[in-house]
Formats: C-alpha cells, structure tokens, sequence
C-alpha cells in the first residue's frame, strides 16, 4: 500500500464573523496562480469560528475545496487562536489572521520553505515586511531571535510551529488569554535554530473601528509582563529585554495612540493608561507616547512606500 503524500502547510484561519473579510482572504489562498503553483493535497486551510451563531458556515458552500475544514469552536477570544492550530493536521501550522491576503506567489513560498526545513524544523516568524528590510535571517539562539523580532512576537499572524513541536507543549502551560501565539512562542527556546522572514507575503485588509479590549493595558503592562517573566527564566538577555520595552515606547505605543486618539481609526480601550505605563516605564513614558503620536503619519507614509515599492518589488 502506497503511503498516502503528506499535508506539508496548514493555514489556521481563528474568526468571529466579519464574513467579507474572511471570504477576501480564502480567495486570496484559492487564487488561480497559487493553485496553478502548488498540488492542493499540500496544505489545508481551516477556519476556528467561535461565534455562537457559526455564521462563517455558509463559506464551506463558497469553497467546496477537499483541503477546505470548518470547525465550529466553543471557546472566548483570542483563545481562538490556539484552538485553530489544534486542529491542524499539516507539518507546519501558521496561524493566520482573517484579514490578511496572501501576495500573489505567497503560497507556493511558504511550503517550499516548509519542504526544504522540516528535518531541522527550525523555529520560523513570519514579519510580512514589517521590519522593513525584505529578508529572511537565522539566528543561532533564542535571545538573537527575540531581539531583531522585538514587540511583534506579540503578532498572530507571523506566528507558526511545527505540528510536532506543538503536540510536545505541556498541557499544564500558563496560555495568556490575550496573546496565545506570545506564550506558545516562548516555549521554543530549544529550537534547532530561529528564522525571521520579512518577504512582504500578506497584505492587511483595514478594518474599521476595530475594539474589543483595553489594548492600551495589553501592550503597555501584559506584554511587558510577559517578556520580564522571560528575562527571569533567562530565555532572554536584558539586553533583549530593554531593547523590547524601548520599541513598545518609541514605537509601538504611540502608533496605537494616534489610531485611537487623534486619527480615531480604531475604539480600543484605554482606562488607567496613563497611570498603569508607569508600572514598566518611567514615569515620563507617557508624555514621550503622546509627543511622538504627533509624527506617526510621516512614519507611516513611508513604511507603506518601502512594502509596496521596494520590499514586494523584491519578492515578486
């Protein structure tokens, strides 16, 4: 009896309705140059829907594809996340945020990096061309990893792991409730070695007047939280540690108050903010976040010019 190909890629899509933007990204996957580019029976794309009403139901009627699972998921939150992953049946699961498209020729990337890494299975973090330099690096120890990955270890999107790795994880884990993928990512600090890819492979649909939680808190005390229980374990250098806590101040953090505060892009919580920043930053951090919210819109002209022009440029 022949031995029946391996599921290399499994996309694992966590949603709560917003259908259009879901449907936008499963085209994205099924294009005709992806499908033209790769055998189906490669990957397998699977929607975690943890909306009581399964609203997201009706796309398995839209995608009638073999590799194409719906998974009705009973669990709160960003918990979601984690649960898409555990239905993952491929070597290599990326978890992936329902609003992001994959870039014309993403798909076929992907799993070839999945082909020629999974006897070393190194530990792979997917940045999309945030880090504005197109290239992937690997580096030999954890701490090297977190410092160039920096606050976007925080990010769902870039997160993956090997099936294997995944199913080792102890079932007594700590999972935070706001960054699932965060705590998860932890627990590979024995890897083989670390790869961070900044190829522009997805692109951002906005959603407007996202809300939900006290993000304000999330990145300005549970994030930092997280990385100082790290620096303790010593899977990270304080070196690590301050570079991280300075790009959440310099960086982060005022980005997330032009969007909420002055653009009014986004309706994100911020009870206690200006109190609450002191507990891992001086106690002028919050002055410094609301001066550089003021220059973010240069910043973010030029990020957007360097995706589309020079980084995807470079890809394609």
């Amino acid at each position: 009896m022949s031995t029946p190909n391996p599921v290399y890629l499994s996309i694992c899509i966590p949603a709560y309705g917003r259908i259009d933007y879901v449907r936008k990204t499963l085209n994205s996957i099924y294009s005709e140059r992806n499908l033209d580019e790769v055998n189906i029976d490669d990957f397998e794309v699977i929607i975690s829907d943890n909306d009581p009403e399964c609203s997201l139901k009706v796309l398995t009627d839209e995608f009638p594809y073999t590799n194409f699972r719906y998974h009705a998921t009973n669990c709160e939150g960003f918990m979601n996340s984690f649960f898409s992953l555990s239905y993952g049946l491929g070597e290599f699961l990326k978890l992936h945020n329902n609003q992001e498209i994959w870039n014309p020729g993403s798909l076929p990337y992907l799993i070839d990096i999945v082909k020629k890494k999974r006897h070393k299975k190194p530990l792979v973090f997917l940045t999309s061309g945030i880090l504005r330099n197109g290239d992937s690096n690997e580096y030999a120890s954890f701490d090297d990893f977190m410092y160039h990955l920096s606050y976007w270890c925080t990010w769902s999107n870039g997160f993956c792991i090997w099936r294997e790795d995944f199913e080792k994880i102890d079932k007594a884990l700590e999972i935070d409730l706001l960054f699932p993928q965060t705590s998860l990512l932890l627990t590979q600090n024995s890897s083989s070695s670390y790869i961070i890819d900044d190829r522009p492979l997805f692109t951002t649909q906005f959603v407007k007047k996202r809300s939900g939680y006290n993000k304000f808190e999330a990145f300005s005390v549970r994030v930092p939280s997280m990385i100082e229980s790290a620096y303790k374990k010593d899977l990270i250098r304080e070196s690590t540690k301050k570079r991280i806590l300075n790009d959440l101040l310099y960086e982060f953090l005022p980005l997330l108050y032009f969007n909420v505060k002055i653009a009014k892009r986004e309706n994100f919580a911020s009870d206690g903010f200006r109190e609450k920043i002191k507990i891992y930053f001086p106690v002028w951090a919050y002055t410094v976040v609301v001066t550089l919210s003021f220059f973010i819109p240069f910043k973010i002209l030029w990020r957007k010019f360097k995706i589309k022009y020079i980084l995807k440029r470079d890809f394609v």
